[in-house]
């Protein structure tokens, strides 16, 4: 069932994809647009203060995780950002962003490749950018996850980690070429510092990061045999290995006394494991009442685009395989937000904080526009099932062009509405910060110790120093001050 002597109509989908990816474009640099007005605040001060006080960024590293944190790897990127400067934390966000669809759009290439999308590229590309759109359209705490330096390395750069290894576990998997013994271990050397890099970043992305390698060495061991099964099982465990052993690390960490008091008693797993069962039915219901409209049209782009991908034949699908799969997808994504929930309930006893929410909210929106891709490929298959013929091929290209045209048009909607509503007090924040800071390098400048300045308003809960508060310390320190405030 293909149009054909028509090649004209065959490039209406690529053309629109490439509308469709153009608008996304847009909107993201909108994102990383408003990321050059962010400046320090609350523990980047201390962060960088800690770098200021060591040799480098080994020490620094040590004595953040004895003394501060037991996120054993958030000073080494932190430390290298100083690198360039203090101007460089207004291009993180950025760089964050480019990096992120970079690394995501090559694994969903991947992805792509192997259940032969039509347009492989193309369609990683646009799906890559759906996902990191609505991502941080959606993120409970925008300006924490993604503006705020030390946020974004703890629940941001994760994310950038997590597409990036799972790329390269799905590279070796459907690799053809065996390796040779060095690259093979090589391979999994690679693997096992990555996912322990990574754990080392937060106790929410290594809750997800044990999780997901659980469960997908599960899947493997059922769906997989032979030399496929060991040659994936491999990575998965050597992954799972480095996250115990990151788990560990956190666990042990001294500093953990500073978040956790050691004379409280730990609620049993049992409830751990209730609460945060709840917890995420919790963050699923709230984000779905408080941003309904991009809720749904995530659900709507994914089924958008499941139904109008293919210009012509629909692949072949076991029927069995494909209620599996639209079942296990809702479940899934359950689960993955599940296990964010885990860590501050068992060490706090509360509700994850909206900057930790990130990783959580990227699950809900892989997830719903999976769900939407499966549905949307499933109505296509019905329809071509009931109207196999030129006329309704040709009607159903027509309409899905038009769907995935209107699909464009929100990304832009959303973005002006963001920059009208944020915009301003970005560039008025940015400036007040900056004619502060001028302030304070002069007057050190001139030999002083002690300084009062003027108060600036915190950004979404990213503390400044007031009259008396931590920050105050670490930004006297930063700046070489024995004392700041600002009453």
């Amino acid at each position: 069932m293909k149009l054909k002597n028509n090649p004209k109509l065959h490039n209406l989908i690529p053309v629109t994809l490439v509308i469709f990816s153009l608008a996304l474009v847009v909107g993201l640099f909108a994102f990383a647009y408003l990321g050059i007005f962010s400046r320090y605040g609350a523990d980047d001060y201390c962060f960088t203060s800690t770098i200021y006080q060591s040799d480098n960024i080994i020490q620094a590293t040590i004595i953040w995780y004895l003394e501060t944190s037991n996120r054993y790897t958030t000073m080494l990127l932190i430390g290298a950002s100083e690198w360039f400067g203090r101007s460089a934390i207004s291009i993180l966000p950025m760089l964050a962003i480019l990096l992120w669809l970079a690394s995501l759009s090559w694994t969903l290439a991947q992805v792509s490749r192997k259940l032969k999308f039509p347009h492989s590229l193309l369609s990683s590309f646009v799906l890559a950018a759906v996902i990191i759109f609505f991502s941080i359209l959606e993120a409970p705490n925008r300006y924490q996850s993604l503006y705020w330096r030390s946020g974004m390395v703890t629940y941001f750069f994760p994310l950038i980690a997590f597409s990036y290894l799972t790329g390269l576990i799905l590279t070796e998997a459907w690799r053809n070429k065996p390796r040779t013994s060095a690259g093979w271990i090589g391979i999994l050397a690679w693997i096992w510092l990555g996912f322990f890099f990574a754990g080392g970043l937060s106790e929410t992305t290594l809750a997800i990061q044990g999780g997901s390698l659980g469960l997908a060495i599960i899947a493997v061991w059922f769906l997989t045999s032979g030399d496929q099964r060991k040659k994936i099982l491999s990575m998965l465990i050597i992954a799972l290995v480095a996250s115990v052993i990151a788990l560990v690390v956190v666990f042990v960490a001294p500093a953990n006394s500073l978040r956790i008091n050691p004379t409280e008693v730990r609620p049993p797993l049992i409830d751990v494991f209730r609460h945060s069962f709840i917890f995420a039915v919790n963050f699923i219901q709230k984000t779905i009442n408080s941003m309904p409209t991009p809720v749904l049209v995530t659900l709507i782009t994914g089924l958008t685009l499941g139904f109008g991908l293919w210009t012509g034949d629909t692949p072949s699908i076991n029927k069995k395989s494909f209620v599996v799969s639209i079942v296990s997808t809702p479940l899934l994504t359950y689960l993955l937000i599940l296990f964010s929930m885990i860590p501050a309930m068992y060490g706090q006893q509360s509700f994850p904080a909206a900057r930790s929410l990130m990783a959580a909210c990227t699950i809900l929106v892989t997830g719903l526009l999976g769900f939407g891709l499966l549905a949307g490929l499933g109505l296509r298959i019905f329809i071509n099932s009931l109207f196999a013929n030129q006329k309704s091929t040709f009607s159903i290209m027509i309409f899905s062009t038009l769907l995935i045209f209107l699909c464009s048009i929100y990304p832009l909607y959303s973005v002006r509405k963001i920059l009208t509503q944020l915009l301003p007090r970005y560039i008025s924040h940015a400036a007040v910060w900056d004619a502060r800071d001028a302030q304070i390098r002069q007057s050190v400048a001139q030999g002083a110790t002690d300084l009062v300045v003027i108060q600036i308003d915190d950004m979404d809960g990213v503390l400044e120093y007031k009259a008396h508060n931590w920050v105050n310390r670490c930004a006297a320190d930063y700046y070489g001050l024995n004392t700041l405030s600002a009453p």
